[in-house]
């Protein structure tokens, strides 16, 4: 993560799931299809790599009984091992975590990778990926797609939305630019969080990478591709969606 990214859900673990709430469980039920479709079973162990508050490691865990997850933030994974104490958690940082195990499938979502800025730290957080992982093991990963970014595409420069939940109401506006030359995504969204003077302001940088550019960099770390999809559903598509969903096995 860059030293000057500034995020107040990662102030604030607990609103996370207020903001982004997944009442349909979508995100796990991919995660299913993506396990019958390429594993042809549910995995018997499970690595959630950048878990943030557990939420869907802790939907997995209904089918898979062993699941570990690790998150360089330590409020989220204390608000994750409060309320969800069944869990395996553990801080850590994607680019030097060591478990001493390895897994059956392994998860890194909500475009993790994409906080690599530098090519050292996307190869140090493919290695840990890999170090973890059995042989045949199912990685899965969600990152900020590229390709969207493209004519035809359905980037963005600006949006807002609103956020309405018992405890929490604000108004987030958000404005995107681009470091072409790093291959990086500025992003900047100021809150205005109701019974709060001061707006808040959030800036995150983050790595792009396109479909192809993926392929060779996790086959680089014994990863082979197995499937890209711009959507949860895994329909094909062109990649003009926002987000790149990857389904890669571990080879060697």
């Amino acid at each position: 993560m860059h030293a000057s990214t500034r995020n107040l859900l990662y102030e604030r673990a607990d609103l996370y799931e207020l903001i982004y709430p997944e009442l349909d469980e979508a995100t796990p039920r991919m995660c299913l299809r993506m396990f019958a479709q390429f594993l042809g079973k549910n995995p018997g162990s499970l690595l959630d790599i950048a878990c943030g508050t557990g939420r869907d490691l802790n939907v997995l865990s209904r089918t898979i009984s062993d699941c570990w997850g690790f998150d360089l933030l330590p409020q989220a994974i204390a608000y994750a091992q409060s309320r969800r104490p069944h869990l395996q958690l553990k801080v850590g940082d994607m680019r030097t975590m060591r478990l001493g195990r390895k897994f059956e499938a392994l998860t890194c979502f909500g475009s993790a990778l994409s906080y690599a800025l530098a090519n050292e730290d996307i190869d140090a957080a493919l290695r840990t990926m890999a170090i973890h992982a059995d042989q045949g093991a199912l990685l899965l990963l969600d990152l900020t797609n590229a390709a969207a970014f493209l004519a035809g595409g359905s980037f963005q420069a600006a949006r807002t939305f609103q956020v309405d939940a018992a405890g929490f109401k604000a108004h987030a506006e958000v404005s995107s630019t681009f470091d072409r030359g790093s291959q990086q995504m500025i992003r900047r969204r100021i809150w205005h969080i109701e019974g709060q003077e001061k707006p808040v302001e959030d800036f995150c940088r983050y790595r792009l990478f396109f479909p192809e550019e993926l392929r060779h960099r996790l086959k680089e770390h014994g990863f082979s591709v197995l499937g890209l999809f711009d959507n949860k559903e895994l329909h094909d598509s062109d990649f003009t969606g926002s987000t790149l969903y990857v389904a890669a096995r571990f080879e060697n």
